[in-house]
């Protein structure tokens, strides 16, 4: 449950939300689960509601985000032109992550000279940042064509 809040308020960050603007959620996954854990998430997310279905709508804009086997989308309407820019500059920044800990990782003097500890961090935040990226690709490109 942890890990599903966190993620909430994840994405009202993302979102720009202020705190005090109730949203709905839609949540796919385990459905006991999620049936389990709703009216909790409600008042620590600053939820309206929280609505469980089979699938996430696929021509939603808003960002998703995955935790385990749940998926989560804060069901608000969203200026499109501004979600494109943000994700465009967090793509940018993820992008200038990735050339970092490449070239950390290509660097055979780091490699051989860091402590173990060191060089498998390195590895676990090339690792993080690709998976990010991999997200917001596709959210960008469903903003994109819906601009078009």
């Amino acid at each position: 449950m942890k890990d599903l809040a966190y993620a909430c308020r994840n994405l009202r960050g993302e979102m720009n939300l202020s705190p005090a603007q109730r949203v709905p959620l839609l949540a796919s996954g385990n459905s006991e689960l999620l049936a389990e854990f709703a009216p909790y998430l409600k008042p620590l997310c600053k939820l309206s509601a929280v609505e469980i279905v089979g699938d996430l709508p696929a021509d939603a804009d808003s960002p998703v985000a995955i935790v385990g086997a749940t998926k989560l989308l804060l069901q608000i309407e969203i200026d499109v032109a501004v979600e494109s820019e943000r994700l465009d500059k967090e793509i940018a920044r993820l992008t200038g992550e990735i050339g970092k800990a490449r070239a950390k990782l290509a660097n055979q003097s780091f490699v051989a000279r860091a402590p173990a500890a060191v060089v498998e961090q390195e590895r676990t935040r090339l690792g993080d940042f690709v998976a990010t990226l991999e997200k917001l690709e596709p959210q960008r490109q469903r903003l994109q064509n819906r601009q078009a």
